[in-house]
């Protein structure tokens, strides 16, 4: 069974996480990334994006769902159960992207300036299910 059974759950989990993100030291990278990344899932079907914002704002990025009103620099398209066990730092990105078991448009040269970082932020991943009160879907198998 899915990790995720409606797009809504989907949403909730890690449009929840990447909102938390948001407020993190490494969240500065999204800058360098230069525009919007947009994460399409399959299994449920939703979309969720980090659309960067002025370097003057609060946090440098917003969570936008639903089709994009704006540009979109960088798309990942993964099913949500490998979205789930990508932030849990169970799923090797280029080999992910050889295996295409995520595929990516646009320039991902930007989107690789993240990976050296993407270690400190899988730990939030897990700390985020467990406030939220999945701390059983960290193992990976859902109860």
């Amino acid at each position: 069974m899915p990790i995720f059974d409606t797009p809504e759950a989907l949403e909730t989990i890690l449009g929840g996480f990447f909102e938390r993100l948001r407020f993190v030291e490494q969240a500065y990278l999204i800058y360098q990334i230069g525009g919007t990344m947009e994460f399409v899932f399959r299994k449920p079907d939703t979309r969720i994006r980090w659309v960067p914002q002025p370097k003057t704002a609060a946090t440098p990025f917003t969570v936008a769902y639903g089709v994009p009103t704006e540009p979109v620099l960088l798309t990942f398209e993964q099913d949500g159960d490998t979205a789930h066990r990508f932030w849990l730092g169970r799923v090797n990105l280029q080999q992910a992207l050889a295996r295409q078991q995520v595929v990516a448009r646009g320039p991902l040269s930007r989107a690789m300036k993240l990976i050296p970082h993407l270690d400190e932020i899988y730990p939030l991943y897990a700390h985020y299910l467990e406030d939220v009160g999945h701390a059983e879907w960290i193992g990976g198998a859902r109860s």
